[in-house]
């Protein structure tokens, strides 16, 4: 309680600095004007903005430096998002540190909302919003949290999210931009993997969940752009990425061990089930049958058991099809 009560006196005395970091690799493009989104939340907040240009080899520096107050850490080469916002924490002096991809942006009152969603939770390490994805053509109609039914309609009206390790694990519903969280946690939990290039950022706020509430709030945090130079784009390595994810999550005393492992192993064999559909879906029979055996071994059921003869009947049907060679 009393760490509470020195946090609420802590942001009443004086508006907090934050440091917000901005990977970017070939990001020239899109990098001003995601900038720009950023610089004019100055008047909620005072700001540090770091760029972290990793190892591109258009105009990103340049772009980042034509904007006054931002600084700028180049990497010697393509080192990858993880490695990029790491180099950016380091460097970062904030009592509290937000994450935006390059690409990206923030509507006005972004960074307000998540400062007072942490003001309002002192107990929170980890505060997020929700975001709006748009494209060449404009925004979707609906917010992640309007297609997800989250919010309120999922998490009630008291602004924390309940069993939140539990939650993400199953459904990763933070947007790295649209985190606002407390350097010293970052720290604490080890910042991101850096031997990941996916689902990254799922990694870390388990991390986070694991040990400390995590607070949200209902405004729209972050737009984020869709293109075809989205990372995320690519569903089998996501897929992939995220059951690496599933393996690092280990039980121990303060959370239910058999509870925990009885659930990353049906969240992995519904995985194994989705990658077995993707490699059907590209003709991959032979794929398909691996990944499905893989779920009906550790979690038997009806669907796998369906996935594995659809896959065994599309391998048939592929070697059937074979030109037969000649005797």
């Amino acid at each position: 309680m009393a760490v509470a009560v020195d946090r609420a006196a802590e942001s009443e005395a004086a508006a907090p600095l934050v440091s917000v970091v901005i990977p970017a690799y070939n990001a020239a493009a899109h990098l001003g004007e995601c900038l720009d989104s950023v610089l004019a939340q100055a008047g909620d907040a005072a700001l540090e903005v770091v760029v972290v240009d990793d190892g591109s080899t258009d105009a990103t520096a340049e772009v980042a430096g034509s904007r006054p107050g931002v600084r700028l850490i180049r990497l010697a080469g393509n080192e990858g998002p993880s490695r990029a916002r790491n180099a950016g924490m380091a460097a970062a002096r904030g009592d509290l540190v937000a994450f935006l991809d390059a690409d990206d942006l923030w509507p006005a009152g972004s960074l307000a909302a998540r400062i007072d969603a942490l003001n309002r939770h002192p107990q929170a390490e980890l505060a997020f919003g929700d975001c709006r994805q748009f494209d060449a053509s404009g925004p979707r109609d609906h917010t992640l949290f309007e297609a997800g039914h989250l919010g309120a309609p999922a998490w009630g009206d008291g602004g924390i999210v309940p069993d939140a390790y539990a939650r993400l694990l199953a459904d990763n519903f933070v947007t790295t931009g649209s985190v606002l969280v407390r350097r010293p946690v970052l720290a604490a939990v080890g910042g991101f993997a850096e031997d990941l290039r996916l689902v990254e950022d799922l990694d870390l706020w388990l991390r986070v969940a694991r040990r400390h509430p995590v607070a949200w709030c209902p405004q729209v945090c972050l737009l984020r752009r869709r293109h075809g130079g989205n990372l995320s784009r690519d569903a089998r390595a996501m897929s992939l990425a995220y059951l690496e994810v599933l393996r690092r999550q280990t039980p121990s005393p303060d959370l239910d061990a058999p509870g925990l492992a009885r659930e990353l192993t049906a969240l992995a064999a519904k995985e194994h089930l989705h990658l077995a559909d993707l490699a059907l879906a590209s003709g991959r029979p032979a794929e398909a049958l691996h990944w499905a055996a893989q779920s009906l071994r550790s979690r038997p059921s009806a669907r796998a058991l369906t996935r594995v003869a659809r896959a065994l009947v599309a391998r048939w049907s592929a070697r059937a099809s074979e030109p037969r060679r000649p005797q």
